[in-house]
């Protein structure tokens, strides 16, 4: 391994360089936080304005773009939500000092669009009748809905302006699993006689490992940054 740095000194500099800076993003991804809508990550980016929260993505099955601004005032939630150049204005109002429920009221462009309460997970209306929207938001058949109709429903928006906080985008599992395994593979170059002595050293007394060995070896060194790479999708979409 020292002799391939010594010759190929440059390659590796520039190997590493761009490794880090791949790693790096790849962390920043998975560690910024958002809100899923559909098929789309909402990334929270910087708000222009103190007390406001900035939140967009890309719905590349539906090919729009997403995004949602939030301020809150007392028991209001302000939301402002945008498909491509479509937007809706949304009031989002709970107020919980009467009892237990809160009562709700949201506004969509000014006009009261429910009235009722929330509990059970769920909204009622003043009827006591649990309130559906139309269509629904988890079955729909990618390109046939316009961008009116990828607005937010109102028990979503409730539940963003109420009780859900912002999220990682991928899964942390994966991340140990990357680290574990590019550990081996680091340990494997630096002491590339290392695993071989720990199978055999009990049952072999000196010898050194085959060619074949050596070949496979070199060829999971090669074959490590595809696999690298493979396990930092897998953390976004599985």
């Amino acid at each position: 391994m020292r002799e391939f740095f010594r010759e190929h000194k440059k390659f590796c500099i520039i190997f590493a360089v761009v490794s880090v800076i791949v790693f790096a993003v790849y962390l920043f991804l998975l560690f910024k936080p958002g809100f899923w809508y559909r098929d789309a990550f909402l990334y929270k980016q910087k708000a222009p304005f103190e007390g406001t929260e900035v939140y967009s993505g890309k719905d590349r099955i539906n090919d729009v773009r997403y995004e949602m601004i939030i301020g809150k005032e007392g028991t209001k939630t302000c939301i402002a939500f945008s498909v491509n150049e479509t937007e809706s204005y949304y009031e989002i109002i709970s107020d919980s000092s009467k009892s237990n429920y809160p009562d709700v009221e949201i506004y969509e462009n000014e006009k009261l669009v429910f009235e009722g309460s929330f509990f059970s997970n769920m909204l009622f209306n003043k009827n006591g009748e649990p309130f559906t929207e139309t269509p629904n938001m988890n079955y729909y058949t990618a390109g046939e809905l316009s961008e009116e109709e990828l607005l937010p429903g109102y028990g979503w928006l409730y539940e963003i302006s109420q009780r859900r906080k912002p999220e990682i985008r991928g899964d942390v599992i994966w991340l140990s699993f990357i680290v574990v395994f590019a550990g081996i593979i680091a340990l494997d170059m630096i002491y590339p006689n290392l695993f071989w002595e720990l199978r055999y050293r009990l049952s072999v007394e000196g010898g050194e490992p085959s060619d074949l060995y050596r070949a496979m070896q070199h060829l999971g060194w090669m074959l490590a940054p595809g696999v690298v790479i493979m396990m930092m999708i897998a953390t976004f979409v599985i």
